[in-house]
């Protein structure tokens, strides 16, 4: 059965605004977990800017979905996830083709 796994990301741009820092993110989305009664296999996390392509953390894990390795996300907001339209479509894509679900506090992603 595939994994789920808490995503969390900070952008090293973003030190002067009010974004939660990984680890509160981890906290808020291991909260979820349980609420729902998810097991997490793990946390992966990078402190990378989602305005282009390319970030190292998130393409392994992508590759992991669409090899069926990883069937669900937690992250705090979506745009921990996906700031640009190349990657927001990877998302919607592996959503539709892959069975992908997201968790967000305040809301589940999915098919």
């Amino acid at each position: 059965m595939p994994s789920h796994v808490i995503y969390s990301r900070k952008s090293q741009e973003e030190d002067d605004k009010q974004v939660q820092s990984i680890p509160d993110q981890e906290a808020e989305m291991h909260s979820v977990a349980l609420r729902l009664h998810l097991t997490v296999a793990e946390r992966l996390s990078e402190a990378r800017s989602a305005k282009a392509p390319g970030r190292p953390v998130f393409d392994s894990l992508m590759r992991r979905v669409e090899r069926g390795e990883v069937g669900g996300i937690l992250c705090w907001k979506l745009d921990r996830l996906a700031r640009n339209p190349v990657d927001g479509g990877r998302i919607i894509w592996a959503i539709k083709q892959h069975g992908l679900v997201v968790h967000t506090p305040q809301q589940t992603f999915s098919h």
